[in-house]
């Protein structure tokens, strides 16, 4: 670093503490330093912080010569003001240090120092000799399709691995002459100087509903949020796509989250297809290279559109002219550890702060958008009808009472189920069945003494997974060989209670052997390229059945699937969880719309032990919407005083040691008890253990806050963390508040 005048600045750092330290920098640099990294000396160590902000001399009150200096890593602020902000605003809001919001927000490699500039750039090419002979011989669709998006230029490797292309095709490519590997980190303009025209293919004619939705929208000139609730097939993603196109034609980027389980190949295709501008994406399946060089290419304005999830709300994105929260109910965009923030939340935040509009989009919004809606803080658009002419699905339910007990009842198919199956298959079509239960077994146990084989550091009995011969904990992920024997009484005659999608599979295969059937959970899908791999099969024609988990409920487009079963919907309906009823409504309404997306239409059969539940009714009705069962959630959650017409939080401890964590957390609460005088507004439960009380070999405990005003909420809650500092605890105990949490403990 240059030598220069010292200056004083404050620095957020990666600690557990909510104050911010003062170094000192030798810079000839001003205020743009404001957002940059600096390596600063704390306690014994060395470690990396945030400038966040210059100070007087003046206002100091640390003496001068005791100030330690700082070495500067950047030569200009990498977060912008508005990403600032937000952090600031979240650091308060959910009661975390700001240093370590600050951590959650940089790319791992930028938390730990390394340079805020690209290394090399993977990337292919068409060869210099290509020979279009050759390529008119290739056999491979897939490696056809590369060869004709390198035709309109070089891409990154990243780039066609998320589209659905795999390293193998690439290398194919390159062994036959036709492609070659490039470096692509060379000098690139702003986006908004690129050459080309805007769009690659022309968009479809929007029916009325996506125009209205599509002008509302477009004609917004400041900040306002969005709520675009459109039934499933509604063409939702058309409509952000064509105002995307209207805030790229004005020089602005885009931000588009979405859950990390709707990141298919397919979702990425419809971008790179539409967009002739550069697209970045961060998401879980990048390393640490790729995401900081998503970070650069949005922060240089090197690309136009980031899609990713929760995280990428903190990119830094100059320009930003559209947030999008796609399936906006989903509950991945709640982080549920360290900075316990939702993303849907912060988004609308940011958009306050860069003055630009934010699309909710989803089938079945959250309670809480809906309530927003109704008091007037969002606008709601709505979608009724499918895109393309498709007709919304016939719903009916199976009563499991009546069905026989056979063979397919017991792996989870019922006779009917069956029947249904076996006359759409035959006819050409194709059935998804819906399981969100992986494994063989649920559990197993001794017929003798009923032992139930569990988890030895978690409260949870193992699951059965047959293929692997193994017990599995799907908390920690322990594993065990499956037993002979009973450890407690001997006995060989071992039972396996309940059913899951490997079981399913099983019978399904013995039931249909001529048909292709595939099971998508994360047993046998644990990267893209295999899901990819499944799904492209069910579009061809060559599987005719579907059997999966929640991984296939949402953003997946099945033309020829006619049928839906819904195997178990009775194990959603009935929970502790006062949003149990919400989240089995959700569900069902997302898997029931993979039906009939096409010009067929399609059928939804729901097995139930329980035909005369209200909500399930309410939610099969073709009289009743989405939306007028969610008013009939709401008015029960207004009954009973609960969010959002209350707000809450969870005062979070857990350690190896069981005694340690009640009593830290009873400690607390006892001081905590003596200021609850001065909060009228809040309700405080006791000590309560969570459900599943040990979880990988920690004991955990909570405290729910419940309030009817959000600022004696926030107050109480900054109290309790003063008392949580005085408190003499183990290094092993650990404590957290979650503000707005989504899950009871």
């Amino acid at each position: 670093m240059t030598s220069g005048r010292s200056v004083l600045i404050t620095v957020a750092v990666n600690r557990a503490v909510t104050t911010e330290f003062t170094y000192v920098l030798n810079t000839d640099l001003g205020n743009e330093i404001i957002g940059a990294r600096v390596k600063v000396p704390l306690a014994h160590s060395e470690t990396t912080g945030v400038i966040t902000g210059i100070l007087n001399e003046s206002n100091c009150s640390i003496p001068f010569e005791k100030i330690k200096s700082a070495k500067l890593l950047d030569k200009k602020g990498i977060i912008p003001n508005d990403i600032a902000a937000v952090l600031k605003f979240g650091s308060d809001y959910y009661h975390y240090p700001l240093g370590q919001c600050y951590a959650t927000a940089l790319p791992k490699k930028l938390r730990d120092g390394e340079p805020c500039a690209y290394e090399k750039i993977p990337g292919i090419k068409l060869s210099s000799a290509f020979d279009t002979e050759k390529f008119e011989t290739l056999r491979s669709a897939g490696q056809k399709e590369i060869i004709e998006i390198l035709k309109d230029g070089p891409a990154r490797r990243k780039e066609l691995r998320e589209r659905g292309f795999s390293p193998q095709q690439e290398c194919s490519l390159v062994k036959k002459g036709l492609a070659e590997f490039c470096d692509l980190n060379i000098p690139s303009p702003h986006w908004q100087q690129l050459p080309e025209k805007l769009l690659r293919q022309t968009p479809p004619v929007p029916n009325e509903e996506q125009q209205q939705a599509i002008d509302t929208v477009c004609s917004c000139k400041g900040s306002e949020v969005f709520l675009l609730n459109g039934v499933t097939g509604s063409g939702k993603t058309e409509v952000y796509l064509r105002i995307i196109e209207h805030v790229l034609s004005q020089g602005k980027a885009v931000l588009l989250l979405v859950p990390e389980i709707a990141l298919t190949p397919q979702t990425f295709e419809r971008f790179y297809r539409r967009f002739n501008v550069p697209v970045s994406s961060m998401h879980s399946q990048l390393s640490d290279r790729e995401r900081l060089d998503a970070y650069i290419d949005m922060l240089t304005q090197r690309s136009a559109i980031l899609i990713g999830t929760r995280t990428a709300l903190f990119t830094p994105i100059p320009h930003l002219g559209l947030i999008v929260l796609d399936e906006e109910h989903d509950t991945s965009f709640k982080q549920t550890d360290g900075f316990r923030y939702h993303a849907r939340s912060l988004a609308i935040i940011r958009a306050k702060i860069c003055n630009c509009p934010v699309i909710l989009g989803s089938a079945t919004p959250s309670l809480e958008s809906f309530y927003n809606v109704f008091r007037g803080a969002y606008r709601m658009l709505r979608l009724t009808i499918r895109a393309g002419g498709a007709q919304l699905p016939e719903i009916n339910l199976i009563d499991l009472r009546e069905e026989p007990m056979s063979p397919g009842l017991k792996a989870g198919v019922g006779e009917t189920l069956e029947m249904e199956m076996g006359e759409e298959t035959v006819r050409g079509n194709q059935v998804l069945l819906f399981l969100n239960r992986r494994g063989y077994s649920h559990h197993l146990l001794c017929h003798r003494c009923g032992h139930v084989f569990s988890c030895p550091s978690c409260d949870n009995p193992l699951t059965v997974h047959r293929a692997l011969g193994k017990l599995k904990c799907h908390i920690c992920e322990y594993q065990e060989r499956i037993p002979l024997v009973c450890p407690v009484c001997g006995e060989k005659n071992l039972m396996e209670t309940g059913f899951g999608t490997e079981q399913t599979e099983e019978f399904l295969h013995m039931r249909y052997p001529d048909l292709g059937i595939e099971r998508i959970d994360r047993d046998t899908v644990t990267t893209k390229a295999q899901l990819e791999t499944r799904l492209a099969r069910i579009r061809s024609g060559e599987s005719s059945i579907l059997l999966g988990t929640q991984m296939i409920a949402k953003g997946h487009d099945f033309p020829t699937v006619t049928l839906v079963g819904i195997i178990d919907l009775d194990s959603n309906l009935f929970s502790d969880d006062f949003r149990a009823q919400e989240y089995s409504a959700q569900l069902l309404t997302q898997v029931a719309g993979r039906a009939g997306r096409a010009q067929k239409r399609g059928r939804v059969l729901i097995q139930t032990h329980h035909p005369d539940n209200l909500l399930v009714n309410n939610l099969i009705d073709p009289n009743i919407s989405y939306e007028q069962v969610a008013q009939f959630l709401l008015e029960t959650r207004r009954s009973m005083n609960l969010p959002p017409y209350s707000f809450q939080a969870f005062l979070l401890t857990n350690s190896r040691d069981r005694v340690k964590a009640f009593d830290f957390l009873s400690d607390l609460l006892q001081k905590a008890e003596s200021i609850l005088d001065n909060y009228p507004a809040l309700v405080v439960t006791p000590v309560l253990s969570d459900k599943m009380e040990k979880r990988q070999n920690r004991y955990h405990f909570h405290v729910l806050v419940t309030a009817n005003d959000r600022t004696q909420l926030s107050g109480f809650i900054k109290t309790v963390l003063d008392f949580a500092k005085d408190e003499c605890v183990s290094g092993d105990v650990r404590f957290a508040v979650e503000v707005d949490p989504i899950m009871m403990y």
